[in-house]
């Protein structure tokens, strides 16, 4: 199984942190940062296979992995256009790498470990996390649900159906390639600042993405500074 984390953004909502490192390397707790909570999580369940999308801070990331798990192989990808693209394309330049099923999930997710556990041993080979419990935040993506499937992922999306989406997916290695040859037609239509999640709406119709449910599972993304306190003092509580 091949895990990609997405880390080629450069975190504009969390500048001036992010001037000067990525993202996953902001400390949540006393001693892990984003990453290192990424990374334990994989660790525990042998998910060592890992690749890492990186776009300004790519040395960073390359050494603090170095330095404090040096045994883990991680193979890197950059995207040199990460001033100009979204993680549509980072997600492109993957395409020749996938041999296998795939674990994908942004690089500002911070999760249970249940929750991976929850996700590899689903006996759906398409899934990703969803939470109905929740009041569904403006600015994340929901999931629109009909029939106990993923019909459409957006941010911009509403009502009685839709539910918070935690971009955390486990998938065959024939979805995601239909869905990477889904974004080579936005690639090279120029579409390179929309989500990769704008490419996979285009197939949803074809293919079947299931909810896996989550409810007091602790889940978030860090968007912003409101996210980060949050987080943190989660962290501290517990």
């Amino acid at each position: 199984m091949k895990i990609i984390i997405l880390n080629a953004g450069i975190g504009k909502r969390l500048q001036p942190i992010t001037k000067k490192i990525p993202k996953c390397l902001i400390k949540i707790s006393n001693n892990d940062t984003i990453l290192d909570l990424q990374l334990k999580s994989l660790i525990k369940y042998n998910l060592t296979e890992i690749i890492i999308l990186t776009g300004p801070f790519e040395k960073k990331i390359k050494d603090y992995i170095r330095k404090n798990y040096p045994k883990l192989k991680v193979q890197y990808v950059h995207n040199p256009r990460y001033e100009r693209t979204n993680y549509i394309y980072s997600l492109y330049l993957t395409k020749e790498m996938i041999d296998d099923k795939v674990i994908l999930f942004h690089g500002d997710l911070i999760f249970s470990d249940l929750l991976l556990k929850n996700l590899i041993k689903s006996k759906y080979s398409d899934c990703v996390l969803v939470n109905k419990e929740i009041s569904p935040p403006k600015k994340d993506f929901k999931a629109l649900l009909i029939n106990d499937r993923v019909e459409k992922i957006d941010i911009n999306i509403f009502g009685s159906r839709t539910a918070f989406l935690a971009p955390f997916y486990k998938l065959s290695r024939e979805f995601f390639l239909n869905w990477l040859n889904q974004i080579e037609i936005f690639i090279k239509n120029n579409q390179v600042n929309l989500y990769a999640e704008d490419a996979l709406n285009e197939i949803l119709n074809k293919v079947s993405l299931k909810p896996i449910y989550f409810n007091t599972l602790f889940c978030m993304e860090i968007d912003d500074f409101e996210d980060l306190n949050r987080a943190r003092s989660i962290f501290k509580k517990n």
